[in-house]
């Protein structure tokens, strides 16, 4: 019966379907409270708002079919996750600012649907890094597998990224009035490069790590402690180390504390040694104390965490306190609220919004969610053997790291855990490159997941 289930993957359409049941639900409630009953006087009336609002829900059952089809063996809850996310992402993004989203076909005919465009542009990108055999057609020209294709190129990948994040210090842009040019403009398209530099960082350390491994776990030895050596040290600090300037130069603190808490945990993973992740915290600490005293925008953040109210700018961090407040456990309703009384409520303080009109029960369900998230990702680094058991192992970790991370920093951030910092709470936050990225972080995730218990793909 086991085996049954997971030929037949129920698992996953399972909670898929429970996912669309659940956010058609929400979509109605928020027709009806916003004032737009007159749009559900029948069914045809409640299918006209549902279609469109749900149609990147329904991509993921799409998917489930394919990969039932195609690849069996992927794990079956990082698809429910995934559209779990998406969907509050829709949902909060059509109640805070309906031109992000699609919800009233009729009443907004000119309407933007730009976030429920990127989560179903993000579907096919997971589809195709997911069902496509990558790996028969790498072996046909190169006789590489596709992960064997990308650790072999890492340089160039991260070279890549290094390029984007210098082309940003020339043709950036700050469309949203930030004060960080962290953003490119191509064409009709709008995107961080940081973003894409994330993964392609994350491979370049997982290759380097395998090739290093013994080197960097201890390569010399001085007063008979063991410590990496220098040669193979100097260029992983050297290439990781101009990602970081270039992101800081920026200003992008959110995403140079999200790479630095990757490498860390990559480190960590690759080396077992407790003794590295302590050295990177004292970094971290010391280069901390540097940028409060050098970036006049550190200063801020730091003051407006410890003491918004005394503060020229403190009125978002109060908002959001008052938001949170006013939810109490069971939160005011989804359409009751007021969450757009929030500054950036739609990005940096969604969390803020679920906060206030679904509870501290809604609030706490979206973080169980990272934490299973968290569990996956990392059970699958742990259950890879074999052949398999090092750089896709590395890769997974980093993978899930991301994601996690950047809940966890954003998320800090809504509540006065942590200063906040500027990034996305990922698949939630209205963002078309973070969507984009993170279901690419979400699809080698997956890709990943083909591989435990130390089953290639070609043996499937």
């Amino acid at each position: 019966m086991k085996a049954l289930r997971r030929a037949l993957r129920l698992d996953e359409i399972g909670l898929l379907l429970l996912v669309l049941v659940v956010y058609a639900v929400g979509y109605i409630q928020l027709t009806l409270t916003t004032g737009s009953a007159e749009l559900v006087p029948n069914a045809r009336g409640v299918l006209r708002i549902l279609w469109p609002s749900m149609a990147p829900l329904l991509c993921f059952v799409v998917l489930s079919a394919l990969t039932h089809r195609y690849q069996p063996r992927v794990d079956q809850l990082l698809l429910p996750l995934t559209a779990f996310l998406s969907g509050m992402g829709l949902l909060m993004s059509a109640r805070l600012d309906p031109s992000l989203a699609i919800l009233y076909p009729n009443t907004y005919p000119n309407i933007d649907v730009r976030q429920a465009i990127w989560i179903t542009v993000g579907c096919v990108i997971y589809g195709a890094i997911v069902l496509i055999p990558w790996d028969t057609l790498l072996r046909a020209r190169t006789r590489m597998t596709l992960f064997d294709w990308l650790a072999h190129y890492r340089y160039a990948w991260l070279s890549m990224g290094l390029l984007l994040i210098v082309a940003t210090f020339v043709f950036g842009s700050d469309p949203n009035n930030s004060g960080v040019r962290a953003w490119l403009t191509i064409g009709p398209l709008t995107f961080q490069p940081s973003e894409l530099l994330k993964i392609l960082l994350v491979i370049f350390l997982a290759s380097y790590l395998e090739e290093h491994r013994g080197q960097i776990d201890g390569g010399m030895r001085i007063w008979g402690i063991a410590l990496p050596s220098l040669a193979a040290l100097v260029p992983l600090l050297v290439m990781w180390g101009m990602a970081m300037l270039l992101i800081v130069l920026q200003r992008d603190l959110g995403a140079a504390l999200m790479l630095f808490s990757v490498f860390l945990a990559m480190i960590y993973v690759a080396t077992g040694r407790g003794l590295y992740a302590l050295g990177g915290v004292v970094a971290f600490l010391v280069g901390a104390v540097v940028l409060y005293r050098v970036l006049p925008i550190v200063q801020l953040r730091v003051g407006l965490w410890l003491d918004p109210w005394t503060q020229t700018r403190g009125y978002q961090s109060i908002q959001a306190i008052f938001a949170f407040a006013s939810g109490g456990i069971f939160g005011s309703g989804i359409g009751q609220g007021m969450p757009g009384i929030v500054p950036a409520a739609h990005t940096d303080y969604v969390f803020a919004s679920i906060g206030e009109e679904l509870g501290l029960i809604g609030a706490v369900g979206v973080l169980l969610v990272y934490l299973l998230l968290a569990v996956r990702g990392y059970g699958i680094a742990l259950r890879l053997t074999g052949e398999f058991s090092t750089f896709t192992q590395l890769v997974a970790v980093g993978c899930t790291t991301i994601l996690v991370v950047q809940a966890f920093i954003i998320i800090g951030g809504n509540v006065r855990l942590i200063p906040l910092t500027g990034i996305t709470l990922p698949f939630v936050s209205y963002g078309g490159s973070a969507v984009l990225m993170n279901f690419v972080v979400m699809a080698l995730l997956a890709r990943v997941s083909v591989l435990q218990r130390g089953v290639s793909e070609s043996s499937l």
